[in-house]
């Protein structure tokens, strides 16, 4: 990899985590530059227009590892509830890692900037989207029709942000543990409607 777009990769990295610690606002670019260790000159030639550009790069960084790990729940798992349960199980342990500094890799930017920036808002928007629709396709390969994969889609992502943003609060897994279990239910009652 050549020398600049390691130097570009590791800003993102590190504004990816920082702004998932503490935050959009809370994370001034010098923290980014300290944290990824490259030199100054190398953030403003990748990216010119600044801390939103920095800003919503990370945030598509983030997305997309997300809505990978969600893809690959999709491939190991055998049914629905197996792979709906994996989703939230990878985000608990991921919360639990970082100690509870570590929540949704998006949530904590998008309810600081998307009303205030465009940039920021399309990005979040994009990811809870890619999100949403790698939901439903999983859940539409274990069998649910397009309808109630897209209902429960939207209800996983909701359970899961909402568990996620409980459990950061209180520092205990919970909330989550909630959340799985919210989601079987629903699971059931829609696998008993049919």
């Amino acid at each position: 990899m050549a020398k600049g777009s390691d130097s570009k990769g590791k800003t993102l990295a590190a504004a990816a985590t920082l702004f998932r610690q503490q935050g959009y606002h809370g994370s001034a670019l010098h923290d980014v530059l300290a944290a990824s260790g490259s030199p100054r000159g190398s953030l403003y030639f990748h990216f010119p227009a600044g801390k939103e550009q920095i800003g919503a790069a990370a945030l598509a960084l983030s997305a997309e590892a997300v809505r990978e790990g969600i893809a690959q729940a999709a491939e190991a798992s055998e049914n629905a509830e197996i792979f709906l349960v994996r989703i939230v199980r990878a985000m608990a342990a991921d919360l639990e890692r970082s100690g509870f500094k570590e929540g949704c890799p998006i949530a904590t930017t998008a309810l600081e900037t998307s009303a205030q920036s465009e940039a920021l808002g399309t990005a979040a928007r994009n990811a809870f989207q890619k999100w949403e629709l790698e939901i439903k396709r999983g859940l539409f390969r274990f069998g649910l029709s397009a309808g109630d994969a897209d209902i429960v889609a939207t209800m996983a992502l909701s359970q899961i942000e909402g568990a996620l943003l409980l459990a950061r609060t209180h520092r205990s897994l919970t909330p989550i543990h909630r959340a799985e279990q919210a989601l079987k239910c629903l699971l059931r009652a829609l696998h008993d409607k049919h």
